[in-house]
């Protein structure tokens, strides 16, 4: 790799290739051939970072679906164990206004029936 040497994402590849032309474009006094060879090491850069990127996004999206279900084994485990009902029951005792206990207790019922 000739022009793209140590690009590592897209936004820097993109920077470097406008600087690039405006150097080696024929219209400004580069040579055609030059050019060329610079478009296409671009492409096949920009291919690469894409692919790289993806590869990276499917991975982070496979440890964020693993960690979600992992969180909702948690939540099903503690709500078997009555631990939220528990928590807001405790909540309900000391608050004194009536809207929320009414709130926590609808909370209380649902989480029971789940």
């Amino acid at each position: 790799m000739k022009y793209f040497n140590g690009i590592t994402d897209l936004q820097q590849a993109k920077l470097h290739y406008r600087k690039l032309a405006k150097q080696l474009h024929p219209d400004k006094g580069g040579n055609a051939i030059e050019f060329q060879r610079m478009q296409q090491e671009y492409k096949e850069r920009v291919l690469y970072l894409q692919q790289d990127r993806n590869a990276v996004k499917a991975r982070n999206q496979s440890d964020e679906s693993e960690l979600f279900g992992e969180l909702g084994k948690l939540a099903k485990v503690l709500i078997k164990k009555q631990v939220p009902q528990n928590y807001l029951k405790q909540k309900i005792q000391r608050t004194e206004s009536h809207l929320n206990k009414g709130l926590l207790n609808g909370i209380v019922k649902i989480l029971d029936e789940l």
